[in-house]
């Protein structure tokens, strides 16, 4: 009986022991574990390796990886589209001096300018530069200077020629300040001469893409509206006029005595260098087949000249 207890009392020792030492072994790979986390999250970069015991951690792994900070995700950046707009419009008015007064208001209001202008009898035509971001308010203002006969609004992408102009300007102005810099370390004349050249040529090229991109710039930053005024049909400034018929009559005759001016003109052409021309043929066809025949003659002779000594014989 005494054996038994003490065998049982060794066992119930020994699991503790045992319990003890396996909930130390789990505690200190937690706080490596933990350390490691630690470390890797605070510098900016989170790593799964860490160190384990001999236990099953996988379920503590996998909600560490759960905990695990996304990174943001980058935006892309948006790129300015470049726009080159332009818009015809027509209207009809009463007055064009009242409608010349509302033009100067409405593109001095739009902070624009007008380019050109030509003025008829009966129209009035601008060609008018307006900053695009007022492009459509000052296009819906428009409609407004009289009715509304015709518009057409029109827009070119330059994006991609634009940036593309850009990109190899910069790249020209780089390869533009290496040449002054060798120009500055050159050794001799020839060679001197041979980097000044290089720098003509690449200072040239970059006055040209720089006038080019001031241009699209110009045409980007200012949009077009060509506004052609008109007065009512067969109206002037002064009022209603009838069709000019006196005029119209005159123009007719005019087309009709040019007309028969070339028809005249015609015949005395074919008189004057037709008739010599039949003369001078019939005088030749005269001398070489006719009458004469000169040629006909030619032809016989040498047929019985040919024919002769076969006769004979």
């Amino acid at each position: 009986m005494k054996k038994t207890i003490l065998t049982i009392l060794t066992l119930a020792l020994l699991a503790a022991l045992t319990g003890c030492s396996k909930k130390s072994a789990s505690s200190d790979s937690m706080v490596q574990r933990e350390y490691y986390a630690t470390e890797n999250t605070s510098s900016g970069i989170y790593s799964d390796v860490m160190v384990y015991s001999d236990m099953d951690l996988s379920s503590d792994k996998e909600s560490l990886s759960d905990q695990k900070p996304e990174a943001p995700a980058a935006e892309p950046v948006p790129i300015e589209r470049k726009l080159i707009r332009t818009g015809p419009i027509t209207v009809e008015v009463e007055s064009l001096a009242d409608t010349r007064e509302k033009i100067n208001s409405w593109v001095s209001r739009w902070n624009g300018y007008i380019a050109n202008s030509s003025e008829g009898p009966s129209s009035l035509s601008c060609t008018i530069r307006i900053p695009s971001i007022y492009f459509d308010l000052a296009v819906n203002e428009a409609y407004g200077l009289g009715k509304l006969r015709s518009k057409s609004i029109q827009a070119q992408d330059v994006t991609d020629q634009y940036y593309d102009l850009q990109t190899r300007l910069d790249t020209k102005i780089i390869l533009q300040e290496r040449y002054q810099s060798y120009l500055k370390q050159a050794k001799d004349i020839e060679e001197l001469l041979a980097v000044e050249r290089k720098l003509n040529d690449v200072t040239s090229e970059v006055e040209a893409m720089k006038g080019q991109l001031k241009l699209l710039n110009s045409q980007v930053d200012y949009s077009t509206i060509v506004l052609d005024a008109r007065l009512p049909p067969n109206e002037t400034e002064q009022g209603f006029t009838l069709p000019d018929t006196k005029s119209g009559f005159k123009n007719f005759l005019g087309t009709a005595a040019g007309f028969f001016n070339g028809i005249m003109f015609f015949l005395l052409y074919l008189i004057l260098f037709g008739v010599p021309i039949i003369l001078l043929a019939a005088l030749l066809w005269w001398l070489c087949f006719g009458k004469i025949g000169l040629i006909r003659k030619l032809f016989k002779k040498a047929n019985s000249g040919s024919s002769g000594p076969n006769e004979k014989k």
